[in-house]
Protein backbone atom coordinates (compact mmCIF):
# COMPACT_ATOMS: atom_id res chain seq x y z
CA UNK A 1 0.00 0.00 0.00
CA UNK A 2 1.67 3.36 -1.14
CA UNK A 3 0.54 6.72 0.57
CA UNK A 4 1.80 10.25 -0.49
CA UNK A 5 2.37 12.05 2.64
CA UNK A 6 4.57 15.11 1.36
CA UNK A 7 5.72 15.39 -2.60
CA UNK A 8 8.41 17.08 -3.95
CA UNK A 9 5.77 20.06 -5.34
CA UNK A 10 4.89 20.25 -1.86
CA UNK A 11 7.91 20.42 -0.50
CA UNK A 12 8.74 23.33 -3.00
CA UNK A 13 5.48 25.50 -2.64
CA UNK A 14 6.16 25.07 1.35
CA UNK A 15 9.56 27.03 0.84
CA UNK A 16 8.65 29.19 -1.86
CA UNK A 17 5.47 30.54 -0.69
CA UNK A 18 5.92 30.32 3.50
CA UNK A 19 9.18 29.50 4.85
CA UNK A 20 12.01 29.47 2.54
CA UNK A 21 15.08 31.68 3.00
CA UNK A 22 18.12 31.60 0.71
CA UNK A 23 21.18 30.26 2.52
CA UNK A 24 24.80 29.17 1.13
CA UNK A 25 25.93 26.31 0.46
CA UNK A 26 29.72 25.37 -0.19
CA UNK A 27 30.23 21.28 -0.80
CA UNK A 28 33.06 19.73 0.83
CA UNK A 29 35.26 17.53 -0.51
CA UNK A 30 37.70 14.83 0.89
CA UNK A 31 40.79 13.62 -0.35
CA UNK A 32 43.02 11.31 1.39
CA UNK A 33 46.89 11.37 1.51
CA UNK A 34 48.47 8.39 -0.26
CA UNK A 35 51.56 8.98 1.75
CA UNK A 36 50.36 9.37 5.65
CA UNK A 37 46.74 8.45 5.08
CA UNK A 38 45.35 11.99 6.43
CA UNK A 39 42.09 12.92 5.04
CA UNK A 40 41.99 16.88 4.31
CA UNK A 41 38.47 18.77 3.70
CA UNK A 42 38.35 21.32 0.64
CA UNK A 43 35.35 23.74 0.00
CA UNK A 44 34.05 24.46 -3.43
CA UNK A 45 32.60 27.60 -4.61
CA UNK A 46 29.33 29.01 -2.59
CA UNK A 47 26.34 28.47 -4.27
CA UNK A 48 22.72 29.81 -3.32
CA UNK A 49 20.01 27.71 -2.41
CA UNK A 50 16.53 27.99 -0.66
CA UNK A 51 15.94 25.91 2.52
CA UNK A 52 14.06 25.89 5.85
CA UNK A 53 16.57 27.27 8.45
CA UNK A 54 15.47 27.30 12.63
CA UNK A 55 17.63 28.64 14.87
CA UNK A 56 18.01 26.27 17.91
CA UNK A 57 16.86 29.30 20.56
CA UNK A 58 13.37 28.56 18.99
CA UNK A 59 12.81 25.41 21.09
CA UNK A 60 13.03 22.31 18.41
CA UNK A 61 12.21 18.87 19.44
CA UNK A 62 15.35 17.16 18.43
CA UNK A 63 14.57 14.06 19.90
CA UNK A 64 11.66 13.33 17.70
CA UNK A 65 13.85 14.47 14.46
CA UNK A 66 16.34 12.31 14.66
CA UNK A 67 19.09 13.92 15.77
CA UNK A 68 21.40 13.27 18.01
CA UNK A 69 23.11 15.65 19.31
CA UNK A 70 21.70 19.09 19.55
CA UNK A 71 22.98 21.56 17.27
CA UNK A 72 23.01 25.43 16.64
CA UNK A 73 20.18 25.33 13.83
CA UNK A 74 18.18 22.92 11.83
CA UNK A 75 17.83 23.20 8.24
CA UNK A 76 15.38 21.49 5.95
CA UNK A 77 16.85 21.50 2.45
CA UNK A 78 15.50 20.08 -1.05
CA UNK A 79 16.92 16.52 -1.64
CA UNK A 80 17.92 17.81 -4.78
CA UNK A 81 20.55 19.91 -3.81
CA UNK A 82 22.77 17.50 -2.38
CA UNK A 83 23.29 18.73 0.94
CA UNK A 84 25.30 16.19 2.76
CA UNK A 85 27.51 15.72 6.27
CA UNK A 86 30.85 18.58 6.60
CA UNK A 87 28.97 20.60 3.96
CA UNK A 88 29.27 24.56 4.86
CA UNK A 89 25.76 26.34 4.91
CA UNK A 90 26.42 30.28 5.24
CA UNK A 91 23.32 32.02 6.61
CA UNK A 92 23.53 36.01 7.52
CA UNK A 93 27.35 35.98 7.69
CA UNK A 94 27.71 33.08 10.39
CA UNK A 95 29.19 29.62 8.67
CA UNK A 96 27.85 26.15 9.84
CA UNK A 97 28.69 23.15 9.66
CA UNK A 98 26.69 20.10 8.72
CA UNK A 99 27.20 17.21 10.86
CA UNK A 100 24.25 15.39 10.11
CA UNK A 101 21.93 15.16 7.29
CA UNK A 102 19.45 13.00 6.88
CA UNK A 103 17.40 11.95 3.32
CA UNK A 104 13.46 11.59 4.27
CA UNK A 105 11.20 10.33 2.01
CA UNK A 106 7.55 11.84 1.37
CA UNK A 107 5.99 8.33 0.24
CA UNK A 108 5.12 5.67 3.03
CA UNK A 109 5.31 2.02 1.29
CA UNK A 110 5.25 -0.67 2.90
CA UNK A 111 7.08 -2.78 0.22
CA UNK A 112 9.84 -0.47 0.43
CA UNK A 113 9.76 -0.24 -3.79
CA UNK A 114 8.10 3.19 -3.88
CA UNK A 115 10.13 4.89 -1.49
CA UNK A 116 11.22 8.59 -2.70
CA UNK A 117 13.17 11.24 -1.03
CA UNK A 118 11.70 14.38 -0.75
CA UNK A 119 14.14 16.66 1.53
CA UNK A 120 17.25 16.50 3.95
CA UNK A 121 17.47 17.35 7.11
CA UNK A 122 20.44 18.73 8.74
CA UNK A 123 21.74 19.31 11.88
CA UNK A 124 23.84 22.56 11.88
CA UNK A 125 27.03 23.63 14.09
CA UNK A 126 28.28 26.75 14.32
CA UNK A 127 32.04 26.97 12.74
CA UNK A 128 34.20 28.08 16.09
Amino acid sequence: MVQNVLTVNDFDAMLDNYAGRQVSHAVVTRAISNMTGQETMSYGDARTLKAYFVRTSQAWDYEKAGFLEKGHAIMLSKYADGVAKNDKITVDGAVYTVREAYNVSGVFDSTGAGTAFVYTACNLFLDQ
